[in-house]
């Protein structure tokens, strides 16, 4: 992508980021990740520096008028959109059961990839989209007041008489969305683990494997350039606890490099694995 392309694709960004926040001046309506960078794109556009901001990354906090309720819109505009590549975008809220929220996110994947227009700007279109559906992914008023749509302990499969453990290759994790949205979600479903951001990227999830595999379901839904499998590890037990080797799940690694394509330390992931008793796991990860 040439200087000229990425310069109109900052531009539409700035315009749709200004738009968006005139639209949701309130406090806590819409929060950027780095508040600075309105001013960043401006300068790009403006010739004032060389380097574009790395993305766009922020949140809206939408209030559905028949619902008492908050949904949280997490959207990233990667640098080449909307000329090559469509928005990232991330719905959450406690209002939604497990289920509900799989399937609006879905949706919303399914809207961004046959509605939207190619080479124009969508992100407008699409928080409109989560307001005017919203409603038929959330109990009705009368029904949340008796039965809170929060999530337990009893969503969560408990025992399933088997484990699973995941190693999970990616071209990249940059994402604050995705990041954040997997710790969330490794809460929820009670898997450890770890995840390795930068180029390449890998994750291990662990636990009861229902909980397993309905995460990883919904994880590489989402938009990855490329997201495979490398192994699985299964084993029948009735004490899933006794299985694991992480203790949580977690962000490792340190980030080397200030660009975009940063990387991370192999030679520290090799050690980490060593330490964790699967050291022999590093060519296949790697494809060595």
């Amino acid at each position: 992508m040439n200087e000229v392309e990425t310069a109109g694709n900052l531009e539409v960004q700035h315009s749709e980021l200004e738009m968006l926040t005139a639209m949701y001046p309130g406090p806590g309506e819409l929060e950027l990740s780095n508040p600075a960078v309105l001013q960043d794109l401006q300068d790009f556009v403006d010739g004032k520096c060389k380097l574009p901001p790395e993305s766009v990354e922020f949140s809206i906090n939408l209030k559905p008028e028949e619902f008492e309720v908050t949904l949280e819109v997490m959207i990233k505009m990667p640098t080449d959109y909307p000329s090559n590549s469509l928005p990232e975008l991330m719905i959450r809220s406690d209002a939604f059961k497990r289920l509900e929220q799989s399937r609006i996110n879905k949706d919303l994947v399914t809207a961004l990839e046959t509605e939207s227009l190619p080479k124009e700007p969508c992100v407008l279109y699409l928080v409109d989209w989560v307001q005017s559906h919203a409603a038929e992914y959330l109990a009705p008023p009368q029904l949340q007041a008796s039965e809170p749509a929060t999530h337990s302990s009893n969503d969560i499969s408990t025992c399933s008489g088997m484990f699973s453990r995941y190693w999970i290759y990616s071209h990249h994790i940059y994402s604050k969305i995705k990041r954040r949205n997997m710790l969330d979600m490794s809460k929820e479903y009670n898997l450890t683990g770890f995840v390795l951001p930068g180029k390449p990227g890998i994750i291990c999830i662990e636990g009861d494997a229902k909980n397993a595999s309905e995460w990883w379901a919904i994880v590489r839904n989402w938009q990855w350039k490329r997201l495979s499998l490398r192994v699985q590890q299964d084993e029948k037990t009735e004490d899933i606890d006794s299985q694991r080797k992480f203790d949580s799940f977690q962000e490792i690694g340190e980030v080397k490099g200030t660009t975009r394509d940063f990387h991370m330390d192999m030679g520290a992931f090799q050690v980490y694995l060593n330490e964790h008793g699967f050291g022999q796991l590093f060519g296949e990860l790697f494809s060595l």
